[in-house]
């Protein structure tokens, strides 16, 4: 495998900062193929993710301002910098991409990480995105086939031609759970925050 190096990095202070005010963390565990700035390959897996960054274990000593290059399952290359060293395996490493690339992973992210938990299915199985294909809500005892409208990590917008919800009404969706908050044209919303236990990660 050749891989690109990785330019200069920012402060890496600024970049972990950005990090943690902008993006919320959560788990999930995609493998990732890498170059280290040496030039040595290596293959991991992530512990956490966000559209900042994320963390891996990794078998093998990488130094706090260390660029990679990262390759991560269903989002591409990624040029990083590791920002801390949290113990003997573990790495959070920052992404150093432009903004408009950045907004790309955190939708790729969500759809990803959503689509499982909510049943999504994929309509176009080589174009991820955040919005379409169908699941089954359940909500006053009956089961209820709707259009995906969009979904973030605290939600999802649906198109049902179904009678909707009650605001207030909670509504299951594959193995989350939340409460319908507001109607949109031709369906509802759905908030995953508003009943215990039901946040991802």
């Amino acid at each position: 495998m050749q891989l690109a190096p990785a330019a200069a990095k920012p402060s890496l202070r600024r970049m972990e900062a950005q990090d943690r005010r902008k993006f919320r963390r959560v788990s999930w565990a995609v493998r990732v193929r890498g170059l280290t700035g040496d030039g040595e390959e290596f293959t991991c897996t992530t512990v956490d993710v966000c559209a900042g960054g994320l963390r891996i274990n990794l078998a093998r000593p990488l130094a706090q301002g260390e660029n990679l290059v990262l390759y991560i399952d269903d989002i591409g290359r990624v040029e990083g910098v590791v920002t801390r060293v949290l113990n003997e395996i573990g790495y959070a490493v920052a992404f150093n991409v432009p903004p408009r690339k950045r907004d790309k992973i955190a939708d790729q992210l969500t759809w990803l990480i959503n689509k499982d938990r909510l049943g999504l299915i994929d309509e176009r199985e080589a174009e991820r995105r955040t919005a379409g294909g169908q699941v089954i809500a359940i909500y006053n005892k009956t089961s209820v086939a709707c259009a995906v409208v969009d979904v973030s990590i605290f939600g999802v917008a649906l198109r049902t031609p179904a009678p909707r919800p009650m605001i207030g009404d909670r509504v299951q969706i594959g193995e989350r759970a939340g409460t319908c908050v507001r109607y949109i044209e031709g369906g509802f919303a759905v908030d995953f925050r508003t009943l215990h236990g039901t946040d991802i990660g």
